[in-house]
């Protein structure tokens, strides 16, 4: 699959180690459950950071309109307000140009 042309949100969530794996199974879900069924989602990727003290979810879109709107329901999900607590700072981009297979 070719990134180019696709839009991307990446958003960090602050962890501590003793919470960084219940952080990674209650973003997980809500990726699995709810976020990846929405059209226009392609995929994502969930980083740990080795030392505990963050997550990174790293998501391709068709385009920015289609994120919006899963963004719009997303307001209205249960999980919400437990991903609150990890503080999520998301930015958006636009692909321009990928390097590699993986």
């Amino acid at each position: 699959m070719s990134a180019e042309g696709t839009f991307t949100v990446i958003v960090d969530f602050d962890t501590t180690p003793e919470d960084q794996q219940q952080a990674l199974e209650e973003i997980g879900d809500y990726v699995a459950s709810f976020l990846s069924r929405q059209p226009g989602f392609l995929r994502s990727w969930l980083h740990r950071s080795l030392d505990g003290e963050g997550l990174v979810h790293y998501a391709l879109w068709r385009s920015r309109e289609d994120f919006q709107a899963a963004g719009k329901k997303a307001l209205e999900h249960p999980a919400l307000p437990a991903l609150r607590r990890y503080n999520p700072r998301g930015r958006q981009f636009e692909v321009w140009r990928g390097f590699g297979d993986v």
